[in-house]
């Protein structure tokens, strides 16, 4: 009786060419994914600096008190402080972590810069007992604008 046999599988030829072309796609996919990272990092950033910001306002208002959002944009940080005035301010811990302390996006946020901020020619701008800003103004990350109106207290991005 004839043995029957089989074969199967991949010769070294088809295996190579498979290789490479899965390399030729990484290529390609590896900078568009990194793209979406820094992307989803700034998102996340103007995400929480608008909670942060509706977080002061209420806090101010809940607790009848003033309230500061203080950034830094050499820094790459910003902080929130509870005080009557610039002299007399004491941070605010994270209510989630209790944490006293500035955020910091080179270290949190790494590739995420704070362009620039500008609330009435200053960077900090303060919430009276009302939820009222002292002045309206804008944050800008890489390519993300927050903006605070001046009327409502309200924050909201802009891609």
């Amino acid at each position: 009786m004839p043995e029957l046999t089989s074969k199967s599988g991949f010769s070294l030829v088809e295996l190579a060419l498979i290789i490479t072309i899965i390399g030729v796609l990484s290529v390609i996919a590896f900078p568009k994914i990194g793209n979406i990272i820094e992307d989803v990092r700034e998102k996340a950033v103007s995400e929480r600096i608008v909670e942060d910001i509706n977080y002061i306002r209420n806090y101010a208002i809940s607790r009848h008190d003033t309230t500061w959002l203080v950034v830094e944009p050499a820094g790459n940080r910003y902080a929130l402080f509870t005080g009557p005035s610039a002299g007399v301010r004491t941070i605010i811990a994270d209510p989630e972590t209790s944490a006293t302390d500035t955020l910091d996006l080179d270290t949190d946020y790494p590739g995420v810069s704070i362009t620039s901020a500008s609330f009435g020619g200053g960077s900090e701008v303060s919430f009276n007992y009302w939820g009222t800003p002292s002045n309206g103004g804008s944050i800008v990350l890489n390519s993300r604008t927050i903006t605070l109106v001046a009327e409502t207290g309200m924050a909201y991005e802009t891609p």
